[in-house]
């Protein structure tokens, strides 16, 4: 008997094929039971009803210059990639093979990370307002590969932080618009509006003597005379990513021995903005 295979998925953000690595939205319906007292234990059939449905989940992208430019508007604005509060929807359309499925809706947050030797990834995850499901095999647009996906190692001399370059072996920089959906008198959301942003970088370094002097800096707190920038910029053939940060302040951890291996200082800032500034700049070329 022909099975239904995950390799022959496709999807679509915002209209444009993209490759991802997995996705897990689906929408839920959950059951609202009888918790009444009427002399028994077993729960009646017809005290069940049906409660809101809900649609989330996270879409896993390796992402090419081309997808970060298609996704990234989504996450930080309403155009562009400058932060605005306001937000747009987007449409995610994922063809099984077998049913094509239909999500309007938002990205709340946006995971972006790397470790040596591997690809960036890119975790979105998202909330939806409607899903409208069709026959499968209706996308045949394929991605664009005309050029590779980001790299570790296109990070070139490391992160920038007060000036000064660090090597990294790890980084995650997350973007949260901590939505919530609104439910009114129907089963569905209405609204899907952003409740507040949250923008956090998490680094791992050297647990040398120029690394210690982050430590120090991340001990002293936020010194608003002196603001401690900070950026990431990604270079690939002619493209390049960078993301500058306006302020960061450490939650503060001293370095533990996990054993024989290298010593690592963590490092998991937050993202302020300094003035007019915004706590995060993204810039894609």
């Amino acid at each position: 008997m022909t099975e239904a295979m995950g390799y022959k998925s496709r999807m679509t953000i915002g209209g444009t094929a993209v490759e991802f690595v997995s996705h897990d939205i689906k929408e839920m319906r959950e059951i609202v039971e009888d918790d009444g007292l009427r002399g028994t234990r077993t729960r009646a059939l017809e005290r069940v009803n049906q409660g809101n449905i809900k649609i989330a989940g996270t879409i896993t992208l390796q992402p090419t210059p081309a997808e970060m430019s298609l996704v990234l508007p989504f996450v930080l604005a309403s155009t562009g990639t400058a932060l605005t509060d306001a937000m747009i929807d987007v449409t995610i359309v994922i063809d099984n093979g077998t049913k094509t499925e239909t999500h309007l809706g938002r990205f709340t947050s946006a995971h972006i990370t790397g470790e040596p030797g591997k690809k960036i990834n890119l975790k979105l995850n998202f909330v939806g307002k409607t899903l409208t499901v069709s026959a499968g095999g209706s996308l045949s647009a394929a991605p664009d590969i005309t050029v590779r996906p980001y790299m570790f190692y296109d990070m070139g001399s490391g992160i920038t932080i007060g000036g000064t370059a660090y090597a990294i072996d790890k980084f995650d920089l997350g973007i949260d618009n901590k939505i919530e959906p609104t439910y009114m008198m129907g089963q569905t959301a209405t609204d899907l509006e952003p409740t507040d942003r949250v923008i956090t970088l998490g680094i791992q370094t050297k647990y040398n003597t120029a690394e210690q002097a982050l430590l120090t800096l991340a001990q002293a707190g936020p010194v608003i005379s002196a603001p401690l920038a900070g950026s990431i910029a990604f270079t690939n053939g002619a493209n390049s990513m960078s993301f500058t940060m306006a302020s960061l302040v450490a939650m503060s951890e001293t370095v533990t021995i996990p054993g024989r291996n290298h010593l690592r200082l963590p490092l998991n800032y937050h993202c302020y903005g300094v003035s007019t500034t915004k706590e995060l700049v993204t810039t894609l070329v």
